[in-house]
């Protein structure tokens, strides 16, 4: 079969970078007059079902490559299998003309990022593969190509630059590819449906290119005698094939109530300091390069930021006499409030609270007894751990101190609290973008806030 660019539906910017290279390999005359040395290794990666090898045949067919692709079958054996290696190899060195070494899934049989061989099987078909790809030669007729699901798996002495020269990902469709998928599977038949395919992309967050094709052939398959699909049997497959094609380790409803924690605290974060950050899902994070190095310093998971140098301190900055950030009573203030945000919008936006945001009270309750044995809270109100180990505060006192822990507590609610109510239907807006892309950039998040109004302080 005849591959082309026009076989890829959706991914835009995905095809863009296969353009890119097609074009280097197609006139690599040109490149290497330059002085350039052409990829060695590419790696197509991403989850099951996502179209990795689709790009590579393209790839291949564009570029006029013969693939010689190494199949392992069902052989165990590790030297069967580094037989197997070498003799396409071989046959793809012996050719004329240029040629493609196509391994498919090279993480299932290869040890993870930290090389821990589980066996030596593992050990040695890495070995082979190394020393067959430092083998080539850049201005050669052969380019090595090989998918894997989970790129961070594979060893970085395969991974490295000289080797694996680009690593493109391939990951579930976007709402605008998952429309342009189902629009190309359903143009190829004759039937009616009573959903737009931009609505049915709308309903299908979370499938595979895969998925999307299975769902136009069952509704194909069980649409009526006139060809007629209707809105019911649409969402039946939708609901069917949801349990069978989205993997997760999270269920749909704790990803949208991560999301809101998250974006409440960013959003809280973002009127306070507007540096650096990085929108994502993963718990220990207040998405705000500032915010994330001042609590890193009582919670070591969170990151530290980089958009004005490193803040906080650790012992590579000791080695390297780089001065701690010295954070003030109104950072720390604010950092309660941040802490806060995750806490306002899951009861604003969600009407109700969910255990996740204990992480961010506990962390509200490390700030204040930091600030309290600092003596930023006023000599009237300190608090040592250390004093109290050899002498015990007066009931009265440590209910004093307490009492202003509440009162800072509350009325850090109250304005995390205003923040999130102002951009309560961006927040709502916001949550189904994160819960899709996962991770938002800086670059990449500020185009989407400006498009939904941006946030109102």
């Amino acid at each position: 079969m005849n591959y082309t660019f026009e076989s890829i539906a959706g991914y835009e910017q995905e095809k863009e970078e296969l353009m890119r290279l097609c074009e280097i390999f197609n006139h690599r005359e040109k490149y290497e007059a330059k002085g350039a040395k052409l990829p060695k290794g590419i790696v197509f990666y991403g989850g099951t079902g996502t179209g990795k090898t689709l790009f590579a045949k393209v790839m291949a067919s564009v570029c006029g490559l013969e693939i010689f692709k190494i199949d392992l079958g069902d052989v165990e054996n590790e030297v069967a299998i580094c037989r197997r290696i070498r003799r396409e190899f071989a046959k793809a060195s012996r050719r004329k003309e240029p040629a493609m070494v196509f391994f498919d899934e090279v993480d299932k049989v290869l040890p993870n990022r930290n090389e821990e061989y589980i066996t030596d099987r593992s050990k040695t078909i890495l070995a082979q593969l190394l020393t067959l790809i430092d083998g080539m030669v850049s201005a050669g007729n052969i380019v090595f190509i090989a998918t894997c699901n989970q790129y961070d798996a594979l060893p970085e002495t395969l991974t490295r630059p000289g080797r694996i020269d680009k690593k493109i990902q391939i990951g579930n469709p976007t709402l605008s590819s998952r429309e342009a998928i189902l629009k190309m599977y359903a143009d190829r038949s004759s039937c009616r449906f009573a959903l737009g395919m931009d609505e049915i992309a709308k309903l299908t967050n979370g499938f595979s290119c895969a998925g999307l094709e299975t769902l136009v052939n069952e509704c194909i398959l069980q649409s009526d005698e006139n060809g007629f699909v209707s809105e019911k049997l649409i969402h039946d497959r939708i609901s069917e094939i949801k349990a069978e094609d989205i993997p997760r380790t999270r269920s749909a409803m704790d990803d949208a109530v991560r999301a809101c924690r998250n974006i409440g605290a960013f959003v809280v974060a973002k009127t306070m300091n507007d540096g650096g950050y990085v929108l994502n899902l993963d718990r220990d994070t207040v998405g705000n390069d500032f915010f994330n190095g001042l609590l890193s310093d009582f919670d070591s998971d969170y990151k530290r930021g980089d958009d004005d140098g490193d803040y906080g301190y650790d012992e590579e900055d000791a080695e390297e006499d780089i001065p701690a950030r010295l954070y003030s009573k109104n950072d720390y203030m604010n950092a309660i409030v941040v802490c806060l945000g995750g806490y306002a919008a899951e009861e604003i936006v969600l009407h109700k609270l969910y255990e996740n945001v204990k992480y961010d009270m506990n962390l509200a309750d490390d700030i204040l007894f930091a600030m309290s044995e600092s003596g930023m809270l006023g000599l009237a109100h300190r608090y040592s751990e250390r004093r109290e180990e050899y002498m015990c505060y007066s009931d009265a006192w440590t209910d004093r101190v307490y009492t202003m822990f509440d009162e800072i507590i509350e009325a850090g609610y109250e304005k995390a609290k205003a923040i999130i109510e102002k951009n309560e239907t961006l927040i709502r807006r916001l949550i189904p973008i994160l819960v899709e892309r996962q991770v938002l950039e800086r670059k990449d998040c500020e185009p989407i806030l400006a498009q939904l109004g941006g946030i109102l302080k």
